[in-house]
């Protein structure tokens, strides 16, 4: 669920980035071109060094933690992230995000957060073993995030064990080569959700309106907009920030 073209192009329209000092959190490759300058934060330096496309003049990845941003108060004119709201695990994180968010934009500053958001009534899992089965769904990474959003945990936090995502998937679909033969996905891509199996992660994957409610207290204007066509996009919309309520740090 790497972001298209076409969720790329939204961060640009949406937060008008061509010529913005942009602080991205993360290192997602398919992002790093966008803004005139752009500093990339990511706790892992691993992820750094095999994700990162390479510094340049106009970019640079650090070391660092979302929640304590290595940046300035006020610094920086955009902020932008994919996914990362569900790889914190808990309500608390995600406002202690937003907290920091607000803290390193300047007042007029926005962000963008391309999200995982679960739906408003949780899926029956039945019925995601229907649709994998029924040539529904576009790509085994979808199945696997679809697989995911059946295995959260009740609201604020709407979390989920990693490691709980491998044992929704291996009870849903026991018969790997039967799934390979319907789907058309090869063993090896089915095989990459094994990586979850001893994972300690914990993952959240919040509906829309719950994470524009947590939003909403630390940014005047909150609303999301779509980020294209692609399989799972109407899960996959585009969080956008603006007017970062300073009293919150």
């Amino acid at each position: 669920m790497r972001p298209p073209q076409e969720a790329v192009e939204t961060y640009n329209r949406a937060l008008d980035l061509l010529s913005s000092h942009v602080l991205m959190l993360g290192v997602t490759p398919e992002l790093a071109g966008l803004g005139r300058r752009m500093l990339a934060v990511d706790e892992s330096a691993e992820m750094i060094a095999n994700i990162w496309p390479g510094d340049t003049e106009a970019r640079e990845a650090v070391a660092g933690d979302w929640l304590d941003l290595p940046v300035a108060e006020a610094s920086m004119e955009a902020v932008i992230g994919d996914g990362c709201l569900s790889a914190l695990g808990s309500s608390a994180a995600r406002q202690a995000l937003f907290a920091a968010i607000t803290r390193v934009l300047k007042s007029d500053g926005r962000a963008g957060l391309r999200l995982f958001a679960s739906s408003e009534a949780p899926d029956d899992p039945k019925d995601v073993r229907a649709l994998a089965y029924s040539g529904g769904i576009a790509t085994f990474h979808e199945l696997k995030w679809r697989v995911a959003m059946t295995a959260t945990g009740a609201a604020p936090d709407h979390a989920v064990p990693v490691k709980a995502i491998v044992e929704r998937f291996d009870a849903l679909f026991p018969d790997r080569e039967e799934l390979s033969a319907s789907a058309g996905w090869e063993l090896p891509v089915i095989g990459t959700i094994d990586v979850y199996r001893n994972s300690s992660a914990i993952y959240s994957f919040a509906p829309v309106a719950a994470l524009i409610e947590e939003a909403e207290a630390f940014f005047a204007d909150v609303g999301v907009t779509s980020t294209g066509s692609y399989g799972l996009a109407n899960r996959c919309p585009l969080l956008v920030l603006r007017s970062p309520r300073r009293k919150n740090f």
